[in-house]
């Protein structure tokens, strides 16, 4: 019979039917009824730069999802599990009930999809510290061992000062005895197998898999030698449920997957799979757009070839400004030290600076704000879309969702986008193009016409309101939650 976790049933016949490791049983919120915790192992999907851990999209979504649940339920406890930083990494702090585990991670995007060290992952769970002596003290799980001990072979065996024998749990590893998991929640469903291996092969214990997957190894997106769609799709398989971003790159990825496998793995693969469109917070939806706008168009994407930025720049950008000069383009992620040169201008020459038209400011960079808190470097960021004319979303090869079309609309800035059903999911009421030509004239009747620009935002707004806030998906979430822990009777 599978169990929730190896402990499950004794720690019940000890302690009763409110079993809750961290603290006295806590009531749902307007019942007060006693409700026993759940604990989330959560699995991440990095694609930053592990040194700005906080700007990653994925710490970005486990955050607001952890910020929403908590506004209307008490009785979940995240184990997020992250990179290992430099420095201190303090964005989660703010909850009382997360613990960061921060474990060696690699750089590179596509080592991350077979990365699995258990090693790692199991020793940064145990806090361990010395007192004033010297000794070794220990706080594993909440559960304080001040014993003066040492290691013995045997694993679970310590031996105090007068070497009297104790059968307690202290290893330099995780004992996962203690950490009695109800769910994983991966986000990379690459790794879907390695984890299951790990708690229920070597632990014996098997918690049910809810799944996201923000990324797929598409054959037209993949520029590497070895890509991990199989991976993907096997992983996604062995879970309960996972979402991804659009209805749009569920068909891609059904299509891709007929291709490989045979018509019952497609279809469990059909059934597992759903999307789930990423909100934006409530508190961050402007009141009323700014009349008061630059002529400034946003890029706000990565600046990488899945995002067609080569594109964006020679074909749109380029013709423009030789048209006029009476406008900039923001790129806050433009990297130049990254950048090959395009076309027949250099990037310092497309500099606004150099009187070209290229704005690359990025709040993190300045020297002013190098130890800002990401709150305020996001409110910054915020603020400057709010006061851009128009923003623009590019083709893009995965069918994705995109959380830089969403900021501009939930700050009142209008977005052109590309015609594909994965920007229809996103906003069915803006303006779309096919061809570069024709974007380029949308965009100029967004630099030109303010009250058509004013009421293309305000709708773009509105839509935002009614349809994308986290106070509306969060309710999804939290019942899936609920669904897929009960999926699995002890």
């Amino acid at each position: 019979m599978k169990q929730k976790g190896l402990n499950r049933e004794m720690l019940t016949l000890l302690y009763g039917d409110d079993v809750n490791l961290f603290d006295k049983p806590k009531p749902d919120k307007g019942s007060g009824e006693p409700t026993r915790m759940k604990r989330i192992l959560v699995w991440p999907n990095i694609t930053f730069d592990i040194e700005q851990l906080e700007k990653d999209s994925y710490v970005q979504t486990i955050h607001k999802m952890i910020a929403g649940l908590n506004k209307t339920r008490n009785d979940l406890w995240w184990e997020l599990v992250l990179p290992l930083t430099s420095g201190d990494f303090t964005f989660f702090d703010e909850f009382d009930n997360v613990d960061v585990v921060q474990v060696k991670w690699p750089q590179n995007i596509q080592t991350t999809r077979g990365h699995f060290d258990k090693f790692s992952l199991n020793t940064s769970f145990v806090k361990k510290d010395t007192d004033a002596e010297g000794k070794m003290v220990s706080a594993h799980d909440g559960i304080e061992y001040k014993i003066r001990r040492e290691r013995n072979t045997t694993i679970g065996k310590t031996s105090d000062n007068n070497f009297n024998i104790h059968w307690k749990y202290y290893e330099d590893e995780v004992n996962w005895n203690f950490k009695d998991i109800d769910l994983v929640f991966s986000h990379l469903p690459d790794t879907t197998w390695n984890l299951l291996n790990y708690l229920g092969n070597e632990w014996h214990h098997t918690p049910p898999v809810l799944g996201y997957s923000h990324w797929f190894d598409f054959k037209d997106t993949c520029n590497w030698q070895y890509p991990a769609f199989q991976r993907e799709c096997e992983g996604i398989n062995l879970m309960q449920k996972c979402y991804v971003n659009t209805e749009s790159q569920k068909k891609l990825v059904l299509k891709e997957a007929r291709e490989i496998y045979k018509d019952s793995i497609v279809n469990k693969l059909d059934e597992k799979i759903e999307a789930f469109h990423l909100p934006v917070l409530n508190e961050q939806v402007v009141n009323e757009i700014d009349k008061d706008s630059f002529k400034t168009i946003v890029f706000n994407h990565r600046t990488k070839t899945y995002k067609d930025f080569k594109n964006f720049i020679l074909k749109i950008c380029d013709p423009l400004w030789e048209k006029r000069q009476d406008f900039k383009v923001w790129i806050p992620l433009l990297d130049l030290s990254t950048m090959k040169e395009i076309g027949n201008k250099t990037w310092e020459e497309r500099r606004e600076k150099n009187n070209g038209y290229i704005d690359d400011l990025n709040y993190a960079k300045l020297p002013e704000y190098k130890n800002a808190k990401p709150e305020l470097l996001t409110k910054l960021y915020h603020q400057r879309l709010s006061k851009c004319k128009v923003g623009y979303s590019p083709p893009q090869t995965y069918n994705g969702w995109s959380v830089a079309t969403t900021d501009g609309m939930m700050r009142g800035c209008p977005v052109v986008l590309f015609d594909a059903d994965y920007y229809h999911e996103l906003n069915p009421t803006a303006d779309y193009f096919t061809g570069y030509d024709y974007a380029v004239k949308l965009l100029e009747k967004y630099l030109d016409d303010d009250k058509y620009r004013d009421e293309k935002a305000k709708e773009s707004l509105d839509y935002v309101r009614e349809k994308l806030t986290w106070s509306t998906a969060i309710k999804r979430l939290s019942k899936d939650i609920d669904e897929v822990v009960n999926s699995i009777k002890p």
